[in-house]
């Protein structure tokens, strides 16, 4: 048989998809003639078909080198080097073999293929448009261009793309798989789903389209049927570390963490570069409260791909549990800008702003969410809780339609329909329309504790009730004696301590309009030290406190202060020698903040108990577990009045006392009495507070802006008729 009839034959074995019979062919007739170009190119070209890789470059490389203006040969060359993973040299082979012939669509197309690989996807839009341009009714070529137009960040442009694909060819499997995961960032989540399952039903042999369906129904609240969707797909793919993270993440979301810890660890055992498992194995770690530890696995990825999305939307979620809304607030914006359309982004962010003072900017982000989707509940929420009263009618009239059966398309999960009470109990407060809010009050905390305990929140009063009798059984007369000369005589801390929503940022934000002050916010630097010293396995062991010595508290307040001094350099402020952290849980550790800081200033801050329980019944806390029910919040109320009991008891000249009550009576009185107490000197400023341009974690942002909020005092009297049993704590001393 001559040359030629060789060639022919192999190719048309491997047109007929008989590659081994082609491959043995090839390497047959290159042992007979190792020189000959053409038994070269059908080597590799069989080689690559049977997915030989190094091979197939070898033998492409010198059939190209014999023949160097053979386009075919240097564009097979380029998709061999791509199917291998080397990117680079695939981009270089293919834009020479186009150089050499400007019509070849395949090295074309592959070309963008390889651009895309390489995070080039702007070049790879150039290469797929042309080929659309010359033939406009080839829904592979559109579907790729509107695969390259989605990883800008062009959402919405590369869903117009899909749909025109879809509309040559109904049947475009890749448009469908590809389609559900957009619609579901757009929080469009029903046309999520119909794409995904049209996807499964073109492709049921594909993993990705029922990893993509069980995408969805964790973002519809549909646990159950995310993990049934994860399963079958995992029937398909055991060794699929992408498949292996989504089952850990829905192990995640029921708080199962040893359960999502052992899928993530599955899917870093299969891929060690793969960055959402390490995410998940972060997001643990912040759940448990570590969140040093988050940021120690963080940071790293972060320097290694820094426009890995998924990666600044856990470092922008653990720096805001950590309380620094200014590095949240960078990545959130960094993820924008990499993806312009991803809706649920813009409330995350509305939602900082206005926990942190932007009140402006925040119901700009909102509203740039409804633009984008008039639906998406974080934004009706965030606007409704920030506006109150002043909510646009169109919005108002949204929340009413999607609480409305028979107006709403879909079944809602109570993680969503506890956000729409709430944006309406704060819709109706703030129009004084109380009944109707005390009734939207009840449905939303009813639901949100619905959502919770799926997720694996419980609140038991008896537990908390005896960890207080452990800190008074710890915390004694002898336990201060013995410890007095062991802490640091440092007297930066300042510490505000109160039930929540008792006006710890009012009190924070007079302190640091001074000079030489610093506010920090809600920092969780005190409990994490106890932990440090006395955890076992995420509780603590307060009977670890009878053996402390001199030397464990010292290396324990040396690493608080280095953590001040970080924050004091951050801030670019001078002068400063007093640090303010307002975290309101911090009323439990007074025993221990003194214990290493013995000098440490200590403002305890009352408020009318009845007024903190509708306020904590009124806001949806995104972590605090016993404000859902009205049992628990008289329970939770009743044991600080206990704990402060005992401090007064204890170490009555160790802290100083006031009240919101008497910070919105006499402002200029208790402002100079609080700044003496922490030994500085009067500064007018303390009194222009709502002036700020901090950043503020705060649940009560709009009445720190504007100067004494009055008609927080006795606010509980419009609601007696309506919720009394939330108000059966009474007043102490």
């Amino acid at each position: 048989m001559s040359p030629p009839s060789h060639k022919q034959e192999i190719l048309a074995l491997l047109d007929a998809g008989e590659y081994g019979p082609a491959l043995q062919h090839a390497l047959t007739w290159l042992d007979s003639s190792p020189e000959n170009t053409d038994a070269l190119y059908v080597s590799g070209l069989a080689c690559l078909f049977v997915e030989q890789f190094d091979k197939s470059i070898q033998y492409l490389e010198q059939a190209s080198k014999k023949n160097p203006d053979n386009a075919t040969c240097i564009a097979n060359l380029g998709i061999a080097c791509l199917r291998s993973g080397d990117t680079g040299s695939a981009i270089s082979y293919l834009k020479k073999a186009i150089d050499k012939q400007p019509d070849y669509e395949l090295a074309r197309y592959n070309l963008g293929s390889a651009y895309i690989k390489n995070q080039q996807a702007e070049l790879a839009i150039e290469h797929f448009r042309i080929l659309t341009e010359n033939h406009p009714d080839s829904a592979e070529y559109l579907c790729a261009l509107a695969d390259a137009t989605r990883e800008t960040g062009q959402w919405l442009q590369s869903i117009k793309l899909y749909k025109k694909t879809l509309a040559i060819d109904t049947d475009h499997s890749r448009a469908h798989t590809n389609m559900g995961p957009l619609m579901m960032h757009l929080g469009q989540l029903d046309d999520a789903v119909e794409h995904c399952l049209r996807a499964i039903e073109l492709g049921p042999d594909q993993t990705l389209p029922r990893k993509n369906l069980g995408d969805c129904y964790v973002q519809m609240e549909q646990l159950d049927e995310a993990m049934d969707a994860y399963a079958d797909a995992y029937q398909i793919d055991s060794n699929n570390a992408e498949l292996d993270v989504a089952i850990g993440n829905v192990w995640l979301e029921t708080a199962d963490h040893a359960e999502a810890s052992s899928w993530f660890h599955k899917a870093h055992l299969l891929d060690e570069d793969n960055i959402p498992a390490l995410c998940g194995l972060a997001h643990i770690e912040r759940e448990a409260g570590n969140l040093q530890l988050a940021l120690d696995i963080l940071q790293p990825l972060l320097k290694k791909d820094p426009e890995n999305t998924e990666v600044l939307l856990n470092l922008s979620d653990t720096l805001w549990d950590d309380g620094d809304a200014e590095a949240a607030l960078l990545h959130l914006n960094t993820v924008l800008k990499l993806q312009p359309q991803r809706t649920a982004i813009y409330a995350k962010t509305g939602h900082i702003l206005s926990s942190a003072g932007d009140i402006k900017g925040a119901l700009e982000q909102y509203r740039t969410a409804l633009a984008q989707n008039p639906h998406c509940i974080p934004a009706l929420n965030g606007l409704a809780t920030t506006q109150r009263d002043k909510l646009e009618n169109r919005y108002f009239n949204t929340l009413q339609e999607l609480l409305n059966p028979k107006t709403r398309n879909q079944q809602l999960k109570p993680g969503v329909l506890a956000a729409l009470h709430n944006a309406l109990a704060f819709y109706f407060d703030g129009n004084r329309q109380f009944e109707a809010a005390a009734s939207h009050m009840q449905q939303a905390n009813h639901f949100q504790w619905q959502h919770k305990k799926t997720r694996g929140w419980k609140y038991d009063i008896q537990t908390h009730e005896d960890h207080v009798t452990k800190l008074i059984d710890t915390f004694t007369h002898d336990y201060f004696e013995r410890i007095k000369t062991f802490g640091s005589t440092d007297n930066t801390p300042v510490f505000i301590v109160a039930m929540p929503r008792s006006g710890t940022t009012l009190t924070e934000q007079i302190l640091a309009r001074h000079e030489n002050v610093l506010g920090i916010g809600e920092r969780n630097f005190a409990s994490q030290s106890l932990n440090q010293f006395a955890g076992v396995n995420n509780a603590i062991n307060l009977d670890q406190l009878n053996d402390i010595t001199q030397s464990a508290i010292e290396r324990l307040s040396l690493n608080y202060l280095s953590r001040l001094k970080i924050l004091s350099k951050q801030s670019n402020k001078t002068g400063i020698t007093r640090v303010v952290d307002k975290m309101p849980d911090n009323y439990s550790l007074i025993g221990w903040i003194l214990t290493l800081f013995p000098n440490a200033k200590i403002i305890h801050l009352k408020r009318d108990p009845a007024d903190v329980a509708l306020s904590c019944w009124m806001t949806q806390f995104g972590s605090i577990r016993w404000a859902c029910h009205k049992e628990h919040i008289s329970h939770r109320l009743q044991q600080y009045q206990r704990i402060m009991q005992h401090w007064r008891d204890v170490i009555p000249d160790r802290f100083i006392e006031t009240s919101y009550e008497q910070l919105v009576k006499h402002q200029s009185d208790e402002s100079a009495r609080l700044i003496e107490y922490i030994g500085l000197d009067w500064d007018e400023d303390c009194l222009k507070f709502y002036e700020s341009d901090r950043l503020i974690r705060t649940a009560s942002i709009t009445q720190v802006r504007q100067p004494i909020y009055k008609k927080s005092v006795c606010r509980w009297k419009a609601y007696q008729p309506y919720i009394s049993d939330l108000f059966n704590v009474k007043k102490t001393s």
